[in-house]
């Protein structure tokens, strides 16, 4: 696998993380009325999972830059 399409890997988990993040945060706060508590919950749990994975894809993107000399 080369680094270019290492960093694509890298930007594009970022943009999927990032996504889903931005839905579970309006699960769990503008809109937690229309969930249950278990649906809130989950989304809570989701955003720290997805936020984790987010920083992962943003290592894997600087790494493949990085590597082909690239400024980062």
């Amino acid at each position: 696998m080369d680094f270019k399409t290492i960093s694509g890997v890298g930007g594009a988990a970022m943009l999927l993380s990032s996504a889903v993040m931005t839905a579970t945060i309006l699960i769990s706060f503008p809109y937690a009325e229309h969930f249950t508590i278990i649906e809130q919950a989950i989304a809570h749990i989701g955003t720290i999972i997805f936020a984790g994975v987010f920083k992962v894809g943003y290592v894997i993107y600087i790494v493949g830059r990085y590597e082909r000399k690239l400024s980062c």
